[in-house]
């Protein structure tokens, strides 16, 4: 997410979710911490992938009538998105990729190539101060692109032509890879054909589901190899219908049906799945783990992994391919054979970039720190003639001074916030007492009493690991006495049973539970 203002007014680039590192605690995403800016005049999409467009629903709870300009299959993600979203939004949607006027600022899309169709980069000229800035997050050069028109660098230079400062705002998130040119899509058909006409067996394929150029390629050497498709999980399903409903794809009904697999389970199969990333609740995981009700992997399938892990998801994805093998399925990955090309730039791609529209300064975006750092030592060392910036998450850039800007922003208030369950917020606080309850349970102490006399106690255990010698009732009894040493009527110390109840499985089992005491007067 990028706010850019001009003037007194304000817009956005993107708005995109993180996903979490671990599938604990009903985290569904983390979003930016919308408090302190300002309100925008709109909102400028690039393209339709979740960490562009995810967060837009708690931006427009946010800032309710907010205009969101998205090119058309983001445009269509985003209505299918807020239609599904538990709450009513109030927002205005107009798919265009026509150039706009913001207070005299000129705004341009311009057409790149991605791992998803209709991906745009920014393009904006401020001809007052001669000043052009080109944001492009996401994109690779494809020339061999075949569902989509390729970069469309003509555009670029044509617009761009005579102005003295150009800043470049690029994509780092290949720096570090030894692909210095991004394949394309069409380079791994050769690979994928060979797999796909190798076995008259089933054949499980995972990929992104938004990848549709990659889907489209699956289906077209599926039909050449004499088998059917399946599109398996309902992201891959939802991705497909947009491509059919859009007219990037001409086919919709032959590929969704999974009841036609329990009718002839004995066709040449290719089942293309959703999840790839091996998420808890992925149709990946479910079938690698022998947990989903159509199918099971069994000896002579073979399990294609036509995708990369996102950092993090490594050990997901491991996990899976492991189930995989001890259930007999042969697996084959990016390492075996040529069948996964990224989005995202290589050096080369970005050379190319570089080269067309000859930026005065650059800076490095989308991306880790680390990535970032290598970005700009790599512009460092191969053009000396232009200025490069490290702008890192919520620091401030001015286009007009060419300096960042020291930020006024607290450190708390730069933290993502944290959504959980029907798309709610939740606090690290709450997020710690959850981590607490799942390392060491939790306890509940209840008791009741007059003015003087203690009534009945009881104690409610979750996730406490007894065993014969400290079982329950032996604790029951621990923390009885803890209630009646303490007790003194309506001066009593809840915190003190609190704490000794929790010194007693200290002491004991060498845990803290999370310890809860409620007293009800008679």
């Amino acid at each position: 997410m990028m706010e850019i203002r001009y003037g007194e007014n304000s817009f956005i680039i993107d708005c995109g979710i993180l996903f979490p590192y671990e599938d604990t605690f009903d985290i569904r995403y983390l979003i930016p911490n919308f408090s302190k800016i300002q309100k925008p005049s709109r909102v400028y999409i690039t393209h339709g992938h979740e960490d562009h467009i995810g967060a837009l629903p708690h931006l427009i709870e946010m800032f309710p009538g907010l205009e969101i300009i998205a090119p058309p299959f983001a445009g269509e993600l985003i209505k299918r998105k807020f239609e599904y979203y538990p709450r009513p939004l109030n927002f205005k949607l107009t798919v265009s990729t026509e150039s706009s006027d913001f207070f005299g600022l000129e705004v341009h899309y311009i057409r790149v190539n991605h791992s998803i169709p209709d991906t745009y980069g920014i393009l904006l000229i401020d001809k007052k101060n001669d000043t052009s800035v080109f944001y492009i997050s996401d994109f690779k050069v494809d020339p061999k692109a075949k569902l989509e028109p390729v970069f469309d660098f003509k555009k670029l230079v044509n617009l761009t032509k005579g102005i003295k400062t150009k800043f470049l705002l690029a994509d780092s998130t290949n720096i570090t890879s030894s692909n210095k040119k991004t394949p394309s899509e069409e380079d791994l058909k050769p690979a994928l054909d060979q797999i796909l006409g190798r076995s008259n067996g089933r054949i499980f394929v995972t990929t992104f589901s938004s990848n549709i150029h990659r889907l489209k390629n699956l289906v077209e050497l599926s039909k050449d190899n004499g088998r059917e498709v399946i599109f398996y999980g309902r992201s891959m399903q939802n991705y497909w219908e947009v491509a059919h409903s859009l007219g990037i794809v001409d086919e919709l009904e032959a590929y969704s049906d999974v009841e036609a697999y329990r009718a002839n389970p004995d066709k040449k199969y290719t089942i293309i799945v959703s999840g790839c990333q091996g998420d808890f609740r992925s149709t990946f995981r479910r079938v690698a783990f022998g947990h989903d009700s159509y199918f099971k992997i069994k000896e002579d399938d073979i399990f294609v992994l036509s995708s990369k892990s996102i950092p993090g998801n490594e050990k997901k994805i491991t996990l899976c391919l492991n189930e995989i093998s001890k259930l007999g399925g042969e697996v084959i990955t990016a390492s075996d054979a040529h069948i996964h090309a990224s989005g995202h730039p290589g050096t080369d791609d970005l050379q190319m970039v570089f080269d067309q529209y000859q930026p005065s300064h650059y800076i490095p975006i989308h991306g880790e720190t680390f990535f970032l750092t290598r970005h700009q030592k790599w512009i460092q060392d191969n053009f000396t003639g232009t200025k490069a910036f490290k702008l890192l998450n919520h620091e401030t850039f001015d286009f007009i001074s060419h300096k960042t800007l020291a930020s006024t922003i607290s450190e708390e208030d730069t933290q993502p916030l944290i959504i959980h369950g029907n798309s709610f917020e939740i606090t690290r606080d709450q997020i710690k007492e959850r981590r607490k309850i799942a390392e060491a349970g939790s306890i509940t102490i209840a008791f009741n009493y007059t003015q003087s006399k203690l009534g009945d106690i009881k104690t409610i255990f979750h996730g406490i690991p007894f065993n014969d010698e400290l079982n329950e009732d032996f604790f029951n009894n621990h923390i009885e006495r803890v209630v009646k040493k303490n007790f003194k009527g309506k001066k009593t110390s809840l915190e003190q049973i609190r704490i000794q109840s929790r010194k007693v499985f200290k002491d004991l089992f060498g845990i803290k539970p999370v310890v809860s005491v409620i007293d009800l007067e008679s």
